[in-house]
């Protein structure tokens, strides 16, 4: 077997990189493995390209977005601020500008600016880079006489698992993680979409192209607690979707996946209580009395949008206010605080922006991103079975559970542990070069 590297890196994503620049900051030995022709690809089209790489709230707030329970992630996030990523940004020459929302943005550069600043300290920091390297299988602590019918072989003496998870395959997410967890016999999630559009069961495509700027929803799910999201609301061909939508899908397509019945309920006017919208009507009919309930709606929502709830609530958009039932009026009224969409799926796997799956949570410490079973082995961003809201939080994670990983590969490495520890090696199907 070649010369044993101290930590390998086997992905040269967000999570990876971030790993590999730690790990070399101190001390360590490094080699990344990257499947691709070149790292950071998906990183590149973050964000639309523009890079929300982190959101600027507390940690506690932060724990509320992630799927896994606020008292799961909420140690490593305690340790991992904002602005403790901000700073580790900073360091690469990457200055932080917020948004009135929160989400934090590199200042004078985008998505690609981050990826070069990272690429570019991993080279000043002497990490060797691979790339077309598909890693085919792992052995752990195999010794020096392994024997191999691949073509090339590396060892090191531990290995971070940063593959990402098994959207936008060009970019390299092609689920590799989970099958070389497998391969090690960990307990492991199918994959999954969890940031991604939703189809509906009624037919929607004549809407195509609507958007709504701000509704709130709620996520039915048979035997589950319902689960609600604010944010702006898309119309596609074939789905549903904006930020919304994207951030209620994994517990959709998770219970769609179990055959449980899904159930979106959307409020269109989110500003508006029953009291205040019953009162616009009032309004409108003592001002207006001769205007169209089309028209009228049409103040509220999107006009193609007042016409299809018209539809749904079985009230004639023509029909006059003043001419307005009572019945009719507490039916539209029903109609535009509560419009239930029955889900029938999600968008492709390879289309999502984030997959849930992976390997399981209970087959990691995520104080140490060290393996519970398997000594040697971490893992950092998406290939866990974990994910977040939009917003900049699957991006936090990626630089925290690769930062994490790295300090503690560092921290065993002064212990004496990982000059003590037999190499592992990760067998190649093909090589590359750096």
């Amino acid at each position: 077997m070649k010369e044993v590297t101290d930590l390998l890196v086997i992905g040269g994503g967000a999570a990876g990189l971030a790993c590999a620049v730690t790990a070399a900051r101190l001390g360590l030995k490094v080699l990344v493995l990257e499947r691709t022709e070149r790292c950071g690809k998906k990183l590149a089209i973050t964000g639309g390209g523009k890079g929300n790489f982190t959101h600027a709230e507390s940690a506690r707030a932060m724990a509320d977005r992630f799927d896994c329970g606020a008292r799961v992630i909420m140690p490593l996030l305690r340790d991992f601020p904002y602005q403790r990523i901000e700073r580790f940004f900073s360091g690469l020459g990457i200055r932080a500008r917020r948004d009135d929302e929160g989400c934090v943005w590199p200042e004078g550069t985008d998505a690609t600016g981050l990826r070069d600043a990272l690429l570019r300290e991993a080279a000043a920091q002497g990490v060797v880079v691979r790339t077309g390297c598909r890693v085919a299988h792992l052995r752990l602590g195999v010794g020096s006489r392994q024997h191999t019918a691949y073509r090339e072989e590396v060892a090191a003496r531990a290995i971070c698992l940063a593959t990402g998870g098994a959207s936008h395959p060009r970019s390299g997410s092609t689920g590799d993680g989970l099958l070389l967890g497998r391969g090690l016999g960990l307990q492991t999630v199918d994959w999954f979409p969890a940031l991604a559009s939703l189809r509906t069961e009624l037919d929607l495509s004549s809407l195509a192209g609507v958007t709504q700027p701000k509704v709130r929803m709620s996520l039915i799910l048979e035997g589950e607690p319902t689960r609600a999201a604010t944010g702006h609301f898309i119309f596609a061909h074939s789905y549903v979707s904006g930020s919304s939508v994207l951030n209620l899908c994994g517990h959709a397509a998770r219970a769609l996946a179990r055959q449980r019945r899904v159930v979106l309920r959307v409020d269109w006017v989110p500003d508006f209580g029953q009291a205040e919208l019953t009162s616009q009507f009032a309004i409108a009919r003592q001002e207006h009395p001769k205007q169209q309930l089309g028209t009228f709606l049409g103040s509220l929502v999107a006009r193609c949008l007042a016409l299809r709830l018209c539809e749904l609530a079985r009230v004639r958009a023509d029909r006059l206010l003043t001419h307005l039932s009572r019945s009719e009026q507490e039916a539209m009224v029903r109609q535009l605080r509560a419009t239930n969409l029955a889900i029938t799926g999600a968008e492709p796997l390879e289309r999502a922006t984030v997959t849930g799956g992976g390997i399981s949570l209970e087959e990691v410490n995520l104080k140490t991103l060290e393996s519970r079973r398997l000594p040697g082995l971490y893992f950092a961003g998406e290939v866990l079975d974990l994910w977040a809201e939009t917003g900049g939080y699957n991006l936090h994670f990626a630089w925290t559970s690769g930062i994490r990983a790295a300090e503690s590969v560092a921290l065993e490495s002064k212990t004496g542990v990982l000059s003590h520890r037999l190499p592992s090696s990760a067998g190649l199907e093909r090589s590359g070069s750096s």
